[in-house]
């Protein structure tokens, strides 16, 4: 193969690797947007003051999204800096 038939193929390979990461971060993003909704629509049933059974349900939900979208930010940023500096790698 030629030199620049085999630039070609590893510029093609770095792109799709930087493809696959810009199509992460989207679906991570689009995940934290629904964490989100779902955050809030607890956080509204909480404002609405439910029986004590409920209301524990409803907290437990709260911790779980918190933590999971507190997990979903690492990761977001995690790809980002490896997206911005993908010499570090």
């Amino acid at each position: 193969m030629k030199t620049k038939k085999l630039l070609a193929r590893l510029r093609d390979f770095l792109d799709a690797d930087r493809t696959q990461q810009e199509r992460e971060i989207d679906s991570v993003r689009k995940v934290l947007k629904d964490l989100r909704d779902k955050q809030r629509k607890f956080e509204k049933k909480l404002e609405e003051k439910p029986d004590r059974d409920d209301r524990e349900e409803i907290e437990g939900k709260l911790r779980t999204i918190r933590t999971q979208r507190t997990k979903g930010v690492e990761r977001l940023r995690a790809l980002s800096r490896r997206e911005a500096d993908p010499k570090e790698e």
